[in-house]
């Protein structure tokens, strides 16, 4: 049996139980083995401490829920090997992930990241996702970058397999809310070297409890902070810079054209970057704030307009 230790599948998992069996057989059933753990964010059964005895897998409990990131870095800080594969614990990975992970390895010994193509994974059909992804090796991660102002953010974290030593997330203390697996990624790439397969080795799975609605409309937020915060500072040409700024425009109006009112409230009142990233906004941008205060619905046409504009 092939085994390496070079990796290791970290399953970070809170009280959901209907897709964590099926995630787990995918991580112990590669063509080539590696360790795999389970961290438990303080669940209120013991359910996925019974199943990791029942399938020989290294278990680890929380004693507090610390919450979605923080339990993320914990993952990274448990495993003893060079590399972490961090899955969820509803998604499913290809039994070659592991195999194509050393194969890119042996090619080029230096990668810090490891990611591959993927497909949505919705009410048992696989689709595929919106987003251009760079593949081959990237000796740094311009390419990441430049990638995701040409065709918007979209790098598939949750795909990748990172170097322990470069994997800690960036988290705010208080309400660690939003896209910090994309903030580490825009933040670091052009000082990492990258490795994508276009291989599909990664099924991601939609379903009615993957997050909160106030999740996902922070991560909508998160997309112009990354924008705004991070790639302007990292790009010289004209052009990109041009279009990071309409970027930035447009995915503030896409977050106001689909939130409430009091998902946005929250979101203005959160203590995190992300909170006063829009606030900032709102207080210096006259345009921005009057269309905050427009109906949702009109602010949604106006969205559709945006998009076929170059007025901004």
């Amino acid at each position: 049996m092939s085994y390496t230790n070079l990796l290791t599948i970290a399953m970070p998992c809170y009280e959901r139980k209907d897709y964590f069996i099926a995630a787990l057989e995918s991580a112990l059933n590669q063509t080539v083995k590696c360790p795999v753990i389970v961290v438990d964010n303080c669940s209120s059964h013991d359910y996925f401490e019974k199943v990791s005895k029942e399938k020989g897998v290294t278990y680890f409990r929380n004693e507090r829920n610390i919450g979605l990131f923080p339990n993320q870095n914990r993952c990274y800080s448990l495993a003893k090997t060079e590399y972490v594969k961090v899955l969820d614990d509803d998604d499913l990975l290809s039994p070659v992930y592991v195999e194509s992970f050393l194969k890119a390895k042996e090619l080029h010994p230096d990668i810090d990241v490891f990611f591959s193509d993927y497909v949505l994974l919705a009410s048992g059909r696989e689709l595929s996702h919106p987003f251009t992804l760079p593949f081959g090796y990237m000796e740094n991660g311009f390419k990441v970058v430049e990638y995701g102002i040409k065709y918007r953010l979209g790098f598939p974290y949750m795909t990748s397999a990172i170097k322990k030593v470069k994997a800690q997330l960036d988290l705010d203390v208080n309400d660690c809310l939003g896209g910090y697996d994309w903030v580490w990624v825009y933040s670091n790439a052009d000082q990492l070297s990258f490795y994508g397969d276009p291989g599909k080795f990664h099924q991601y799975r939609i379903h009615d409890d993957k997050a909160s609605p106030k999740y996902w409309q922070v991560n909508l937020l998160t997309v112009p902070y990354i924008y705004e915060k991070i790639l302007l500072e990292k790009i010289s040409d004209p052009k990109l810079k041009k279009k990071v700024s309409r970027n930035v425009c447009m995915e503030l109006i896409r977050l106001k054209s689909s939130s409430s009112k009091k998902i946005l409230k929250e979101i203005i009142n959160s203590d995190n970057r992300f909170g006063k990233y829009l606030n900032e906004k709102l207080n210096e941008n006259v345009l921005l704030k009057t269309i905050y205060m427009v109906p949702r619905k009109l602010v949604r046409l106006f969205f559709k307009l945006f998009m076929l504009t170059e007025v901004f």
